[in-house]
């Protein structure tokens, strides 16, 4: 039995790894012209969030939810990191780490679970060409460990490798990926983040989980929608929003804020049972800093997780840090 700890984890970033559909239809997918990470010449965007998951057994409300980790999440994208004549590519960054506190079960109590990954894609199609990903679950006792590394070359040898690495010994599997175009699930919340999501708007595109594709044990390629709600909302995550452009605003208290206008956007399988979204609320208004402009920022993105029919573990992402001045 995994415990709630490696199970938030496995499930946190590894996008629709519990989710469930059925077979889906092939969308008509429409990704921006200019998109919304690009500014002038090969652009870069770093974002780093805070990460939180909280206990919501004795309630989902900001008074009776526990929190039972803290940890960091940071995406980095850059762009033309390779060509191939006159194509470009891109390489995305994904960098997770969680640990958990003593209001969380004692097996997971200290331990502390990391994943990273780095996928390449197309500049402009946004078709995915190879992927590496690592995750590392600390130990715990009278649990599997579910730790592993994936690689999938999706343009050369067609091949995705699976090594388990949690156990006393590794052991591998490998699948044929098939030659088409394929969107790596480790891209998600940029995939929907480039298509024309808004308020009452929704949007398709395709997305392949290879994890989730050895779990069932065959190639595995959904549909997602991306679904924005009917009115946009205020987020306030910060004043150091105030130097992306955000503009304060003060209450009769005298006290200044600088809310963001966002969407907040369900991203789901599109099926019957597509079990819990993703919820991401994107900027309405664009992030600038110099003469750069960054549009549809990703500054929350939550997930719950259920026990049955009840709500029992909620992670949420909340943006701390932007830039897009490359190091």
């Amino acid at each position: 039995m995994i415990s709630r700890g490696a199970a938030c984890v496995a499930a946190a970033i590894s996008a629709t790894a519990a989710l469930c559909a059925c077979a889906p239809a092939t969308p008509t997918v429409k990704f921006d012209d200019v998109k919304p990470w690009h500014d002038t010449g090969a652009s870069y965007e770093r974002l780093e969030y805070a990460t939180a998951i909280y206990d919501t057994s004795k309630g989902s409300e900001a008074d009776k939810r526990v929190k039972i980790a803290d940890g960091s999440l940071a995406f980095t994208l850059t762009e033309h990191t390779r060509a191939e004549g006159t194509i470009y590519y891109n390489e995305l960054e994904m960098e997770f780490s969680v640990t958990y506190n003593d209001s969380a079960p004692e097996p997971d109590r200290g331990k502390t679970d990391r994943i990273s990954s780095v996928t390449e894609f197309m500049t402009d199609s946004l078709v995915a060409s190879r992927m590496t990903k690592t995750v590392e679950i600390a130990k715990r006792e009278d649990t599997a460990n579910r730790s592993y590394r994936l690689e999938a070359d999706y343009f050369g040898t067609h091949k995705a490798t699976l090594t388990h690495t949690g156990g006393e010994s590794e052991t591998t599997e490998t699948m044929n990926i098939g030659k088409d175009t394929y969107y790596d699930n480790e891209t998600m919340f940029f995939l929907a983040r480039a298509t024309a999501i808004g308020a009452k708007t929704s949007t398709t595109f395709r997305m392949t989980n290879l994890y989730q594709s050895f779990d069932v044990g065959k190639f595995t390629n959904y549909t997602m929608i991306a679904s924005g709600d009917s009115d946009l909302q205020s987020l306030d995550i910060g004043d150091f929003v105030k130097d992306f452009g955000a503009e304060a605003v003060t209450a009769d208290d005298g006290t200044t804020s600088y809310p963001l206008s966002c969407y907040r956007v369900n991203i789901m399988i599109n099926a019957d049972k597509h079990g819990p979204p993703y919820v991401v609320h994107y900027t309405e208004k664009p992030f600038k800093s110099s003469d750069k402009e960054h549009k549809k920022i990703p500054v929350k993105i939550s997930y719950s997780q259920y026990a049955g029919s009840k709500l029992s573990v909620v992670t949420e992402y909340t943006l701390v840090g932007c830039s897009f001045d490359k190091p």
